[in-house]
């Protein structure tokens, strides 16, 4: 079915979705009141994506996000702990069911659909998502969006 767009509060919605992981381990720093025009559902689905992705391959995992805005821009960054993804390998994680290590079956280095949904719902939505290596050594998601 094809969502429609509407107002929604971002902020909000990531104090919610952190709540429901109910994990100490989960830190933010939300800017209060950041409202975006978009698909909810979506959005959701993303930022769970990301957040799974961290939990998933860090062990004793550390996830940070943060979101903020300036003017034209929102931004959400996502880091974890975990053993990151090899730079030479970040256009490639985006493909969907892209395996970083062949040689190892269903194993942790599986993407499978994460990285690829989440790229596409925030290129859907006007924006864009990068991977850089993150301040906790693992991997940083860095999303922007237009306001």
């Amino acid at each position: 079915y094809l969502e429609k767009d509407e107002k929604f509060n971002l902020s909000e919605l990531m104090d919610k979705i952190i709540e429901k992981y109910n994990n100490k381990n989960i830190s933010a720093n939300i800017s209060p009141q950041i409202n975006i025009n978009g698909r909810k559902n979506l959005i959701k689905r993303c930022i769970n994506n990301l957040i799974d992705n961290g939990i998933k391959y860090a062990n004793n995992v550390n996830v940070e996000l943060k979101l903020n805005k300036n003017n034209n821009n929102l931004f959400i960054k996502i880091e974890d702990n975990g053993p990151g993804i090899p730079e030479k390998e970040y256009e490639n994680v985006f493909k969907p069911f892209y395996k970083i290590d062949k040689g190892r079956a269903e194993t942790k280095s599986s993407v499978g659909l994460g990285l690829s949904i989440a790229s596409d719902i925030i290129r859907s939505h006007g924006g864009n998502l990068k991977l850089e290596k993150s301040s906790l050594n693992g991997l940083e998601v860095r999303i922007f969006l237009p306001v």
